[in-house]
């Protein structure tokens, strides 16, 4: 049978980082969109005064 631990523990944080900066990316592009529709339509909202 096998001698490895019944609990895996990875031996890097690799998965933490990457969520890390997958959050930062996302908040960022939702930023970035916000700020664009504000500049472009005068609302956060493009589809709110037709």
């Amino acid at each position: 049978m096998s001698d490895r631990p019944t609990s895996f523990r990875p031996e890097s944080d690799v998965y933490s980082v990457l969520l890390i900066v997958a959050t930062v990316v996302v908040l960022s592009g939702t930023a970035f969109l916000l700020m664009r529709c504000q500049q472009l339509f005068g609302s956060l909202n493009p589809f709110g005064g037709a």
